[in-house]
């Protein structure tokens, strides 16, 4: 072998060009470049998601808020008087609500049949929290003051009017952004959702006040077993709309009480009637055939259907309940209110905060 041939395998294997070569191939020697030292910051954003539902809305003790109009506290407690978040949002840097769900019957109670809207016959909807605004300017109040413009995902023609529920998303992506400085603390939401001209998007109402529940039975024979046909009337206080409460509607009872607790069977009667379940509306009627409204509620005894005999079956409290002191006529009972649970709005928050940053870098293990 020549020289120049010893020289040449003897020469340095050279990198890429301009890389400086290391002859011991060691890769620890350039970990900076691999993983260069990072410091971190103090502060991260955390994004935050909140569902809010309007039965959760104290509608026992509050009848002027409805599922369109109420106030959510952020941070409260089971002792607050309004619907609450448990979770407290601190150091806010933006604030959205990206989408609404609301029912999709008619919103307006009218004297006349022939007016029924429906929300999704509005171009849009609007919807304003106090105190979160400006997030964008607009021609009108309405629409500076919103905190998004709303339409539904998939607009209904009337004949598919039956749908029970349409979601409405924030067309204009609008949020409220606090900048260069986060809000401190945002403690309550208080939200309206509103038509364009900034009207309350529904006038039905969602809760009636309880007169008196009784049996409507069939036979008028006391001593009769209760049959599959009878069921329980809810006479109501006050009148409702066809379209505010109708048949299979879910409604639930608050803080109802019989007119006589002279038998433990009324108590049971009670926690029967109280129950978080609810009730389905069998039918709707009137006390008065002659008024135009409805003010009674139909519902089911509590019975079931047996799958190894084929037939009702009625608790056996309740046949007991019924033969000691149940009536069958509209007697003045002590209280109760009750909700529908099928005309609620529902709504999908979004809020970010600034956070200390407590997260460690893996290059440190």
């Amino acid at each position: 072998m020549s020289l120049e041939q010893l020289s040449f395998y003897n020469k340095p294997k050279s990198g890429f060009k301009g890389e400086k070569v290391n002859n011991n191939n060691d890769i620890l020697a350039r970990d900076e470049t691999i993983a260069p030292n990072y410091i971190m910051p103090d502060t991260k954003i955390k994004n935050h998601n909140i569902i809010i539902n309007s039965i959760d809305r104290n509608w026992y003790s509050y009848p002027n808020e409805t599922p369109y109009n109420y106030i959510v506290k952020l941070g409260g407690s089971s002792k607050d008087q309004y619907s609450t978040v448990s979770h407290d949002y601190k150091n806010v840097v933006s604030f959205s609500i990206e989408k609404i769900i609301l029912s999709n019957r008619p919103c307006i109670h009218s004297y006349n049949s022939n007016i029924s809207p429906r929300l999704n016959d509005n171009p849009y909807l609007t919807l304003s929290v106090k105190g979160i605004n400006f997030s964008s300017y607009g021609t009108n109040k309405t629409l500076n003051n919103t905190i998004g413009i709303y339409t539904p995902i998939i607009p209904l023609p009337i004949s598919l009017s039956e749908i029970s529920y349409l979601e409405f998303k924030n067309t204009s992506i609008q949020k409220k952004e606090y900048n260069p400085t986060p809000e401190g603390y945002i403690s309550a939401l208080d939200l309206t959702i509103t038509t364009p001209s900034g009207q309350l998007v529904s006038n039905t109402n969602d809760v009636l006040e309880i007169y008196s529940i009784f049996l409507n039975s069939n036979t008028s024979d006391i001593y009769t077993n209760i049959n599959i046909s009878d069921s329980l009337i809810i006479q109501t206080n006050t009148y409702f709309n066809a379209i505010e409460f109708r048949k299979n509607d879910l409604i639930n009872i608050k803080n109802y009480k019989y007119h006589n607790d002279s038998f433990d069977e009324c108590g049971m009667f009670n926690n029967w009637i109280n129950q978080d379940k609810g009730h389905h509306i069998l039918n709707i009627s009137k006390s008065n055939p002659s008024t135009t409204l409805y003010n009674q509620i139909i519902i089911q005894i509590p019975a079931y259907l047996s799958k190894s005999t084929g037939n009702i079956v009625v608790e056996n409290w309740f046949s007991s309940f019924d033969m000691k002191i149940l009536s069958n006529v509209a007697i003045q009972d002590n209280g109760g209110k009750l909700i529908n649970v099928g005309t609620q709005s529902h709504l999908v928050v979004n809020i970010k905060t600034m956070e200390k940053n407590d997260n460690i870098f893996l290059k440190d293990f």
